[in-house]
Protein backbone atom coordinates (compact mmCIF):
# COMPACT_ATOMS: atom_id res chain seq x y z
CA UNK A 1 0.00 0.00 0.00
CA UNK A 2 1.41 3.38 -0.93
CA UNK A 3 1.84 5.87 1.87
CA UNK A 4 0.61 9.45 1.60
CA UNK A 5 2.97 11.97 3.13
CA UNK A 6 2.06 15.51 4.21
CA UNK A 7 3.89 18.18 6.16
CA UNK A 8 3.26 17.72 9.84
CA UNK A 9 4.17 15.41 12.70
CA UNK A 10 5.47 11.90 12.00
CA UNK A 11 3.96 9.02 13.97
CA UNK A 12 7.50 7.98 14.89
CA UNK A 13 8.17 11.46 16.36
CA UNK A 14 5.30 11.34 18.85
CA UNK A 15 6.63 11.59 22.42
CA UNK A 16 5.35 10.11 25.66
CA UNK A 17 4.62 13.56 27.15
CA UNK A 18 2.25 14.53 24.32
CA UNK A 19 -1.49 14.28 24.95
CA UNK A 20 -3.01 11.56 22.78
CA UNK A 21 -6.60 10.62 22.05
CA UNK A 22 -8.61 8.70 19.49
CA UNK A 23 -12.07 9.81 18.36
CA UNK A 24 -14.55 7.19 17.17
CA UNK A 25 -17.44 8.48 15.04
CA UNK A 26 -20.57 6.59 14.09
CA UNK A 27 -23.60 8.26 12.49
CA UNK A 28 -22.68 11.61 13.98
CA UNK A 29 -22.01 10.26 17.50
CA UNK A 30 -18.48 10.84 18.78
CA UNK A 31 -16.56 9.37 21.68
CA UNK A 32 -13.16 10.75 22.59
CA UNK A 33 -10.85 8.20 24.26
CA UNK A 34 -7.58 9.24 25.95
CA UNK A 35 -4.53 7.19 24.96
CA UNK A 36 -1.33 6.36 26.77
CA UNK A 37 1.99 6.05 24.95
CA UNK A 38 3.67 2.68 25.46
CA UNK A 39 7.36 2.82 26.27
CA UNK A 40 9.13 -0.15 24.72
CA UNK A 41 12.38 -1.91 25.44
CA UNK A 42 14.92 -2.03 22.61
CA UNK A 43 13.95 -5.67 22.03
CA UNK A 44 10.24 -4.84 21.80
CA UNK A 45 10.85 -1.83 19.55
CA UNK A 46 13.00 -3.85 17.15
CA UNK A 47 10.40 -6.62 17.03
CA UNK A 48 7.67 -4.12 16.07
CA UNK A 49 9.65 -2.17 13.50
CA UNK A 50 10.93 -5.32 11.79
CA UNK A 51 7.32 -6.40 11.19
CA UNK A 52 5.52 -3.09 10.65
CA UNK A 53 8.15 -0.44 9.87
CA UNK A 54 9.07 2.63 11.87
CA UNK A 55 5.93 4.71 11.26
CA UNK A 56 3.82 3.24 14.04
CA UNK A 57 2.49 4.44 17.38
CA UNK A 58 2.69 1.94 20.29
CA UNK A 59 0.05 2.40 22.99
CA UNK A 60 -0.77 0.95 26.36
CA UNK A 61 -3.95 -1.20 26.17
CA UNK A 62 -6.87 1.10 25.41
CA UNK A 63 -9.50 0.91 28.14
CA UNK A 64 -9.27 -2.79 29.02
CA UNK A 65 -8.99 -4.21 25.52
CA UNK A 66 -11.08 -1.60 23.74
CA UNK A 67 -11.95 -3.85 20.80
CA UNK A 68 -13.62 -6.30 23.19
CA UNK A 69 -15.35 -3.83 25.50
CA UNK A 70 -16.08 -0.35 24.24
CA UNK A 71 -16.52 -1.10 20.56
CA UNK A 72 -18.89 -3.91 21.48
CA UNK A 73 -20.99 -1.42 23.42
CA UNK A 74 -21.13 1.49 21.01
CA UNK A 75 -20.11 0.35 17.56
CA UNK A 76 -20.75 -3.41 17.28
CA UNK A 77 -21.71 -4.46 13.76
CA UNK A 78 -21.05 -1.01 12.32
CA UNK A 79 -18.29 0.69 10.38
CA UNK A 80 -16.88 3.47 12.54
CA UNK A 81 -14.28 6.09 11.63
CA UNK A 82 -11.28 6.40 13.94
CA UNK A 83 -9.20 9.57 14.11
CA UNK A 84 -6.01 10.17 16.09
CA UNK A 85 -5.35 13.52 17.75
CA UNK A 86 -2.01 14.55 19.26
CA UNK A 87 -1.54 17.71 21.32
CA UNK A 88 2.08 18.91 21.54
CA UNK A 89 3.29 21.92 23.51
CA UNK A 90 2.32 24.23 20.66
CA UNK A 91 0.07 22.51 18.12
CA UNK A 92 -2.62 19.89 17.56
CA UNK A 93 -2.20 17.25 14.84
CA UNK A 94 -4.79 14.93 13.30
CA UNK A 95 -4.59 11.59 11.50
CA UNK A 96 -7.78 10.49 9.75
CA UNK A 97 -8.98 6.89 9.26
CA UNK A 98 -6.37 5.25 11.50
CA UNK A 99 -6.37 1.55 12.37
CA UNK A 100 -5.88 0.07 15.83
CA UNK A 101 -4.38 -3.38 16.34
CA UNK A 102 -3.70 -5.57 19.34
CA UNK A 103 -0.11 -6.83 19.27
CA UNK A 104 1.18 -9.71 21.39
CA UNK A 105 4.92 -9.26 21.82
CA UNK A 106 7.33 -12.15 22.26
CA UNK A 107 8.23 -10.74 25.70
CA UNK A 108 4.73 -11.74 26.86
CA UNK A 109 3.45 -8.17 26.91
CA UNK A 110 0.55 -6.96 24.80
CA UNK A 111 0.00 -3.46 23.49
CA UNK A 112 -2.21 -1.63 21.05
CA UNK A 113 -0.66 -0.14 17.93
CA UNK A 114 -1.88 2.55 15.56
CA UNK A 115 -0.99 2.73 11.88
CA UNK A 116 -2.26 5.10 9.21
CA UNK A 117 -1.98 5.61 5.47
CA UNK A 118 -1.22 9.21 6.41
CA UNK A 119 2.23 9.01 8.00
CA UNK A 120 2.28 12.67 9.02
CA UNK A 121 -0.50 14.22 11.05
CA UNK A 122 -1.84 17.49 9.69
CA UNK A 123 -2.07 20.60 11.83
CA UNK A 124 -5.57 20.86 13.23
CA UNK A 125 -7.63 23.86 14.32
CA UNK A 126 -7.72 23.46 18.09
CA UNK A 127 -11.27 24.79 18.43
CA UNK A 128 -12.60 22.10 16.07
CA UNK A 129 -11.88 19.23 18.46
CA UNK A 130 -14.57 17.11 20.11
CA UNK A 131 -16.67 19.49 22.22
CA UNK A 132 -19.24 19.04 24.94
CA UNK A 133 -22.08 21.45 25.65
CA UNK A 134 -21.96 23.12 29.06
CA UNK A 135 -24.39 26.10 29.15
CA UNK A 136 -23.44 27.14 32.66
CA UNK A 137 -22.45 30.37 34.40
CA UNK A 138 -18.85 30.32 35.61
CA UNK A 139 -16.35 32.82 36.99
CA UNK A 140 -13.49 34.13 34.85
CA UNK A 141 -10.56 36.26 35.99
CA UNK A 142 -8.52 38.58 33.79
CA UNK A 143 -5.98 41.18 34.92
CA UNK A 144 -7.31 41.09 38.48
CA UNK A 145 -10.98 41.53 37.51
CA UNK A 146 -13.78 38.99 37.93
CA UNK A 147 -16.37 38.32 35.23
CA UNK A 148 -19.40 36.03 35.09
CA UNK A 149 -19.69 34.29 31.71
CA UNK A 150 -21.93 31.55 30.33
CA UNK A 151 -19.65 28.71 29.25
CA UNK A 152 -21.30 27.24 26.13
CA UNK A 153 -18.92 24.46 25.10
CA UNK A 154 -15.59 22.94 26.02
CA UNK A 155 -12.95 20.77 24.37
CA UNK A 156 -9.50 19.79 25.63
CA UNK A 157 -8.09 22.55 23.45
CA UNK A 158 -10.63 25.36 23.66
CA UNK A 159 -13.71 26.90 25.23
CA UNK A 160 -16.57 29.06 24.02
CA UNK A 161 -18.40 31.47 26.34
CA UNK A 162 -21.12 34.12 26.11
CA UNK A 163 -21.36 37.56 27.74
CA UNK A 164 -24.43 39.77 27.86
CA UNK A 165 -24.15 43.28 26.43
CA UNK A 166 -20.97 44.48 24.77
CA UNK A 167 -18.69 42.01 26.48
CA UNK A 168 -15.94 42.94 28.93
CA UNK A 169 -13.35 40.15 28.63
CA UNK A 170 -10.47 41.37 26.47
CA UNK A 171 -9.40 39.60 23.30
CA UNK A 172 -5.84 38.24 23.20
CA UNK A 173 -5.20 38.78 26.93
CA UNK A 174 -4.75 35.65 29.11
CA UNK A 175 -7.58 34.76 31.49
CA UNK A 176 -8.27 32.07 34.10
CA UNK A 177 -11.60 30.24 33.86
CA UNK A 178 -12.84 28.56 37.06
CA UNK A 179 -14.34 25.25 35.89
CA UNK A 180 -17.01 24.13 38.36
CA UNK A 181 -19.32 21.16 38.88
CA UNK A 182 -22.53 20.97 40.91
CA UNK A 183 -22.07 18.53 43.80
CA UNK A 184 -24.67 16.16 45.26
CA UNK A 185 -25.42 18.78 47.93
CA UNK A 186 -26.23 21.34 45.23
CA UNK A 187 -23.12 23.37 46.00
CA UNK A 188 -20.69 24.40 43.26
CA UNK A 189 -17.19 22.94 43.57
CA UNK A 190 -14.07 23.99 41.72
CA UNK A 191 -12.55 21.20 39.62
CA UNK A 192 -10.00 23.16 37.60
CA UNK A 193 -8.52 26.55 36.74
CA UNK A 194 -8.03 26.83 32.99
CA UNK A 195 -5.69 29.36 31.39
CA UNK A 196 -6.75 30.61 27.96
CA UNK A 197 -7.25 33.61 25.70
CA UNK A 198 -9.87 34.79 23.23
CA UNK A 199 -9.09 34.23 19.56
CA UNK A 200 -12.25 35.63 17.99
CA UNK A 201 -15.55 37.23 19.00
CA UNK A 202 -18.94 37.78 17.40
CA UNK A 203 -22.15 39.54 18.41
CA UNK A 204 -24.86 37.02 19.15
CA UNK A 205 -28.44 37.49 20.48
CA UNK A 206 -27.95 40.43 22.85
CA UNK A 207 -24.38 39.73 23.75
CA UNK A 208 -20.95 38.59 22.60
CA UNK A 209 -19.76 35.03 21.98
CA UNK A 210 -16.01 34.41 22.39
CA UNK A 211 -14.09 31.49 20.95
CA UNK A 212 -10.93 30.75 22.92
CA UNK A 213 -7.93 28.46 23.03
CA UNK A 214 -6.75 26.86 26.26
CA UNK A 215 -3.21 26.17 27.39
CA UNK A 216 -1.96 22.74 26.32
CA UNK A 217 -0.93 22.08 29.94
CA UNK A 218 -4.63 21.38 30.64
CA UNK A 219 -5.10 18.89 27.78
CA UNK A 220 -4.63 15.64 29.76
CA UNK A 221 -6.86 16.85 32.62
CA UNK A 222 -9.60 17.95 30.18
CA UNK A 223 -9.47 14.61 28.35
CA UNK A 224 -10.61 12.93 31.57
CA UNK A 225 -13.25 15.55 32.26
CA UNK A 226 -14.70 15.37 28.75
CA UNK A 227 -14.73 11.56 28.82
CA UNK A 228 -16.81 11.70 32.00
CA UNK A 229 -19.20 14.30 30.54
CA UNK A 230 -19.66 12.13 27.45
CA UNK A 231 -20.61 9.26 29.76
CA UNK A 232 -23.29 11.47 31.24
CA UNK A 233 -24.71 12.12 27.78
CA UNK A 234 -24.64 8.42 26.87
CA UNK A 235 -26.05 7.09 30.15
CA UNK A 236 -28.33 10.01 31.03
CA UNK A 237 -26.95 9.94 34.58
CA UNK A 238 -24.77 12.33 36.50
CA UNK A 239 -21.20 11.08 36.87
CA UNK A 240 -18.87 11.71 39.78
CA UNK A 241 -15.98 13.66 38.32
CA UNK A 242 -13.82 12.98 41.36
CA UNK A 243 -13.05 9.59 39.75
CA UNK A 244 -11.31 11.13 36.77
CA UNK A 245 -9.91 14.03 38.77
CA UNK A 246 -8.19 11.95 41.45
CA UNK A 247 -7.54 8.52 39.93
CA UNK A 248 -4.80 7.71 37.46
CA UNK A 249 -3.69 4.92 35.14
CA UNK A 250 -6.10 2.11 34.28
CA UNK A 251 -8.39 2.69 37.30
CA UNK A 252 -10.35 5.60 35.93
CA UNK A 253 -10.39 4.09 32.42
CA UNK A 254 -11.85 0.87 33.79
CA UNK A 255 -14.49 2.90 35.58
CA UNK A 256 -15.51 4.44 32.25
CA UNK A 257 -15.97 1.00 30.71
CA UNK A 258 -17.90 -0.32 33.70
CA UNK A 259 -20.31 2.61 33.62
CA UNK A 260 -20.82 2.32 29.90
CA UNK A 261 -21.56 -1.38 30.38
CA UNK A 262 -24.25 -0.43 32.88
Amino acid sequence: MSKKVSKGLLLSNIKKDYTLSIVATLKGKKLDLPLEYAELTDEEYNELTEKYGKEILPLEPIVRQWEEKLLEISFKGHESVLELFVVTNEEVFQWTAVKVFRINLSTGRYINMIISDLICGKKYNRRRGVRINIDKVMNLMQEGENFHVIVKDLSYCGVGFFELGEGMVKKGVPFILHLTETGEDGEEKLVGKLVGKILHQRKDAGGVFSGCILSTKHAAFLQRYIAMKQMEQISGRKQNFSISHNASGEDWKSEIVDRLNE
